[in-house]
């Protein structure tokens, strides 16, 4: 265990981390960079990816190389680190007059604790901290930095654990490093592991808000944005799905009685209001015997696909519930898929039952029967 701990400690323990962290570094560079490139909240893929270039080139320890002074180095990782957390609050919330005052008031920060680093003549002789832990003002700034960006960041957005475990991990490198010793070889592989854990959590953090918006896309491409009902192409398609398992399907139509005079009387939202209470009716009364979607304006559209529950009792249940507790009635009519007949020839029956409902009086329910919708 020991020689793990000294290897570790050790130069080669070094390497390793600043070589894991690098590569993290990278592929999150490298997935902000197509991302960017897609559009995709470009703003804040810019930020970030000016955070992650400048935290690379303080792993890589290219200043230090330069001959550039230490105070310089670490004055830029811990920019770096400013940098990039603005950038996760970006990834969720569009920016505001007041934090890009904060970020700028935050680099300012950075940039005044490493000129006073800089300069060994301002500094209290062996820093500032309790017992063995020694703060410089980078240290300080960075603690600091770290109690801002939960107050600041971490209410704004959704992935809070893994957040609060990267600033976490950010402070424990900070207090490790000021209590560094030459002697303590666990402390020295903790500095050396650290740095690869923060750009972890970060990467998660990021992976994780890719897969959000992919699923976000998905969902709005199948969803109506309004009702959160399956749109008509996703409805079909469902719907297909029940009769490729085998299953009995029945479609309802059902459609909002005097829609437009409520729209033009009350106005849009409240229309709006009603449209999704109706919808949420009829998931309800679908959920666990089929599905639910928009076919189009105030048309709403269910399929049943279990054979223990009758389409025409599931019809009048909506109905009835429909006027019990919004301020309007909707006209139903109902189809069975048969071998005979599609998926889009039964909506169009339910449709045409539905068409009678509306003109024999409204508020009714309607089951196809071949013989009425010729006669109508």
């Amino acid at each position: 265990m020991m020689n793990v701990l000294n290897w570790l400690a050790g130069p080669n323990g070094q390497l390793a981390g600043a070589s894991a962290a690098a590569t993290i570094n990278l592929l999150m560079l490298s997935m902000s960079i197509l991302l960017q490139r897609r559009n995709l909240r470009r703003g804040a893929y810019m930020l970030l990816n000016t955070g992650l270039v400048l935290s690379l080139v303080h792993i890589l320890g290219i200043i230090p190389s330069a001959g550039l002074p230490a105070a310089a180095d670490l004055g830029l990782g811990l920019l770096s680190f400013i940098i990039i957390n603005f950038a996760m609050l970006e990834l969720y919330t569009l920016p505001g007059k007041l934090d890009r005052f904060a970020l700028l008031a935050f680099a300012a920060g950075a940039a005044g604790a490493a000129a006073v680093q800089w300069n060994a003549s301002a500094l209290p002789a062996g820093g500032i901290g309790p017992g063995g832990i020694t703060l410089r003002p980078l240290g300080l700034a960075g603690i600091v930095a770290c109690a801002l960006l939960l107050s600041v960041v971490l209410p704004r957005i959704r992935q809070k654990t893994k957040y609060a475990l990267s600033l976490a991990v950010y402070f424990a490198f900070i207090i490790a490093s000021s209590a560094q010793t030459p002697q303590d070889s666990l402390l020295g592989a903790v500095i050396h592991l650290l740095p690869a854990l923060y750009f972890l959590f970060l990467f998660l953090i990021l992976f994780e808000r890719v897969v959000e918006r992919m699923r976000n896309v998905y969902v709005s491409s199948i969803r109506d944005g309004l009702t959160g009902l399956f749109n008509r192409q996703h409805f079909l398609k469902k719907t297909g799905r029940y009769l490729s398992k085998g299953l009995p399907v029945s479609v309802i139509f059902c459609d909002i009685d005097n829609f437009k005079r409520l729209n033009d009387t009350k106005g849009h939202h409240q229309a709006d209001l009603v449209l999704k209470q109706v919808a949420g009716i009829i998931t309800d009364e679908t959920s666990g015997c089929g599905t639910a979607g928009r076919y189009g304006g105030e048309e709403l559209v269910a399929a049943v696909a279990r054979p223990d529950v009758k389409a025409a009792d599931v019809a009048e249940v909506i109905r009835e519930r429909v006027e019990a507790e919004t301020p309007v009635t909707v006209s139903v009519g109902w189809s069975t898929v048969t071998d005979k007949i599609t998926i889009e020839e039964a909506v169009k029956q339910a449709d045409e039952a539905m068409y009678i409902s509306k003109t024999t009086g409204k508020n009714k329910v309607t089951a196809f029967r071949p013989s009425r919708a010729k006669s109508s």
